[in-house]
């Protein structure tokens, strides 16, 4: 998605009493290319927005008349499209938390310390419009499909037998929830009916190869190590030859060595006009009626392949931060209420362990917006490669992360945040060297539930908190939070084990 692109099409209304506050956000939005309106007061601005709505209101919170809050209710009662941000001067955990709660995409701070923070804000605002946009599109596709594996069914009715078998393939489709096992109930139906082995080759572009990844009526140990490689196809010509398989010299010969047949047939998987795979079926299939029912298995197969597909990315568009694919705010805040609810169940211990990456604004501004997103993808990849299946790895905005620790108490939390602080400073990051530090580091703060909290809310700011005072003084450095004076646990935590890194 290229910003720059897409700005002109994005209304943003600006509502504000301050004239001067307006005249600064007005000169910085529509100078990258907003259309922009301005608003002395939230009644004339929400009588605009019920005439033609914006894509995004930028609103101060304290306004005389009606606040900023009272224009954020009115507006997502109106419509949950129109994208809402908060500007305080009076900045508190409680209003901020108050307008996430009613809707509110995002809150800045006046004054503002650099005009540049209000246009990202405003940039990752419109990226959420773009993302939702692309879902609906995603989801009416999705419709269209669906209407032609319907469509299909009725015209495949003409014989009884082929039906029977068509709808049973159907009906074990769709009781699939994911992609592997869409592929795989396929490969067993097709072997059942045909009585030959099947497989698929899944294509790693990256990589110029195709590997086996699927196998029906063979024993699945073939998998290991059997693949294409095609690297040393000429580069000009690798889409059009592996577009034709039955041309492709490797391919043939791995089926003929590996499998010693002399007949097969090799059907291309496509997805937005490239190759995805390949179903290889070992057998040649002579008989016309079989081939056709063969047929209409491929076909009821590629559009519930294509569906699954599909439904992978609008989960993923869902729940995960496009940048980095770590799980995003909403998402965590989900897992986070689920984990604090177990944990009251059955008394075993929850922590989080918050973290920025230390001087990221710096990092910015020395190597540029593009190598900043290249850091928070390896920064990312690094929390995703050192963390346990069930922890909850989150990307919560900016350069700010944050893990859940499912069954873990504060001290092992502390020891998993120590040994990603060295993780992390010992990796080799690009222009790490350039950094206050001499590297790139990170600051962490880690609570407990129920040792710290009472509530999921309460576990967030204990280790937001014990994260500031990190920052606040040396940085590159882990902070255990505390309890407040007077606290009372709600219970005493089982004991655990020692939290254990994730197995290489």
């Amino acid at each position: 998605m290229d910003l720059n692109e897409v700005r002109r099409d994005f209304l943003i209304y600006i509502v504000d009493d301050e004239e001067s506050i307006r005249s600064v956000l007005n000169d910085a939005l529509s100078g990258v290319g907003y259309q922009v309106e301005m608003f002395p007061d939230a009644e004339a601005a929400f009588a605009r927005i019920q005439e033609a709505p914006p894509h995004v209101v930028i609103s101060d919170i304290r306004m005389p008349g009606m606040s900023g809050i009272d224009l954020l209710k009115k507006v997502k009662a109106m419509s949950a499209d129109i994208q809402f941000i908060i500007m305080t001067s009076h900045a508190s955990l409680e209003t901020a938390l108050e307008a996430i709660r009613l809707g509110a995409y995002d809150y800045i701070h006046k004054p503002f310390e650099d005009i540049q923070d209000v246009i990202k804000c405003m940039d990752r605002t419109v990226e959420r419009v773009y993302l939702q946009y692309q879902n609906e599109q995603l989801l009416e596709e999705l419709g269209k499909k669906n209407q032609a594996l319907t469509q299909m069914n009725v015209q495949v009715i003409q014989e009884k037998e082929e039906v029977v078998k068509i709808n049973s393939l159907m009906s074990q489709l769709a009781l699939c929830k994911d992609l592997d096992s869409v592929i795989q109930t396929f490969l067993d139906q097709t072997h059942e009916l045909l009585g030959k082995p099947i497989l698929l080759l899944t294509h790693v572009p990256s990589h110029l190869a195709f590997v086996a990844s699927h196998v029906a009526g063979l024993d699945k140990s073939v998998l290991k190590n059997l693949g294409l490689n095609l690297k040393h196809l000429d580069a000009r010509e690798y889409i059009q030859k592996i577009a034709n398989p039955a041309t492709l010299e490797p391919l043939q010969k791995l089926i003929t060595e590996v499998f010693k047949v002399q007949e097969s047939l090799t059907v291309p998987i496509e997805e937005e006009q490239s190759i995805t795979g390949y179903l290889v079926l070992m057998d040649a299939i002579a008989d016309i009626s079989l081939r056709r029912l063969v047929d209409s298995f491929i076909s009821i197969f590629k559009v519930s392949y294509m569906n699954a597909r599909m439904q992978k990315r609008i989960h993923d568009m869902a729940i995960k931060d496009p940048l980095t694919n770590l799980y995003n705010r909403r998402y965590f805040n989900e897992k986070l209420e689920e984990e604090m609810s177990r944990s009251r169940r059955t008394r075993m211990p929850v922590s989080v362990i918050y973290m920025d990456i230390d001087h990221f604004k710096k990092y910015n501004d020395q190597n540029g917006h593009p190598m900043g997103d290249v850091l928070l993808k390896m920064y990312a990849q690094v929390l995703r490669k050192t963390s346990r299946k069930n922890d909850v790895v989150a990307r919560i905005g900016g350069e700010e992360f944050i893990i859940i620790l499912p069954h873990t108490d504060k001290m092992g939390a502390a020891v998993k945040a120590e040994k990603l602080r060295r993780v992390i400073e010992s990796t080799p990051f690009p222009h790490g060297e350039k950094q206050p530090l001499g590297k790139v580091s990170s600051s962490f703060g880690v609570a407990e539930y129920p040792a710290h909290c009472h509530d999921a809310e309460g576990l967030v700011k204990a280790a937001d908190e014990a994260l500031y005072q990190v920052k606040a003084s040396t940085r590159n450095r882990v902070c255990l939070a505390t309890a407040p004076e007077g606290f009372v646990i709600d219970f005493e935590a089982i004991k655990v084990q020692p939290y254990e890194e994730k197995k290489k």
